[in-house]
């Protein structure tokens, strides 16, 4: 559902020129025109009926959800009317693929909103491998995820991570282009043809067997922490994809532990966190590292 009061205007401005202001992107805008079910102070009104300085604008669009609900455990850390973070554990995908249609973090969510009775949908804000851990944003709404797309919102993610080895260096600044490895649909690799991507580590504790990172993405590539720190040579601990080994875990590992944003509806700035979950945090205990999280 999407729920505003009309702000100030200076000209005659239909209900779909405010759905426009409002940040409602063009494709969600022609799905409203020709499937929403529009209102103006409750009275029913198609988006080319003019509004006034104050009117309460509401639409709702058909439910579009195709993932079958199911009962899976999940953290909800943060919610409201318009979005959520979730601590996914480590072992669940994102969302449903060919080869796996259930037991994904979106049928969980899928039964969260219809146990809890609410209509809306699942928009991932960004994406977290199978078998990393840790905090994600789900948008209910496309105009929410349009929204943080189009504005300066301060979108950021942390990551603790464990990578092999003594890390030689207490801040790392990596500008190196990710793409596709050529002989492999899955892994990826630093490439000159690569999209660009950047990320900082910053080393908090080093031992012998490895080493305890915090990592900020300012982008987004797939795999990129894990790409980057083999580009390094420091794979993470546990991700044999990559050059590591599971000598210590038998995952990689890497957690999403905080998300700070500044809420597009409220403008409020929210920091969310995350604590390390057992196996990482086993290997921390073992090194006599003592740090918060």
């Amino acid at each position: 559902m999407i729920h505003f009061t009309v702000g100030t205007i200076t000209r005659p401005t239909s209900l779909g020129g405010a759905l426009k202001h409002f940040g409602v992107s063009s494709t969600l805008r022609r799905r409203i025109k020709h499937n929403g079910i529009c209102t103006i102070n409750g009275q029913a009104a198609s988006t080319r009926d003019f509004v006034q300085e104050g009117d309460e604008i509401c639409v709702t669009l058909p439910e579009k959800n195709s993932f079958p609900p199911e009962d899976i455990p999940i953290g909800i850390v943060y919610e409201d009317d318009y979005l959520m973070v979730i601590d996914k554990p480590a072992g669940i995908l994102m969302h449903p693929t060919s080869a796996v249609r259930d037991g994904t973090l979106a049928n969980a969510v899928a039964y969260h909103y219809e146990k809890t009775g609410q209509h809306c949908s699942y928009h991932p804000m960004h994406r977290l491998d199978k078998n990393t851990s840790g905090l994600c944003m789900v948008a209910k709404e496309p105009q929410i995820q349009y929204a943080f797309d189009k504005q300066d919102l301060g979108y950021k993610r942390l990551y603790l991570a464990i990578c092999e080895g003594r890390y030689p260096s207490r801040v790392t600044t990596v500008h190196a282009p990710i793409g596709r490895c050529p002989d492999s649909i899955i892994t990826r690799c630093v490439r000159l043809d690569g999209k660009p991507a950047w990320s900082d580590f910053t080393c908090l504790a080093a031992g012998r067997d490895y080493s305890l990172l915090q990592v900020v993405l300012h982008t987004g590539r797939t795999h990129q922490i894990r790409v980057h720190s083999s580009y390094l040579g420091y794979p993470l601990a546990g991700d044999d994809l990559y050059g590591g080994s599971r000598r210590f875990i038998g995952r990689q590992a890497l957690h999403a532990y905080c998300l700070q944003f500044t809420h597009p509806m409220s403008h409020r700035f929210i920091t969310v966190n995350s604590r390390l979950p057992e196996d990482m945090d086993a290997l921390v205990q073992r090194a006599g590292w003592n740090y918060i999280y």
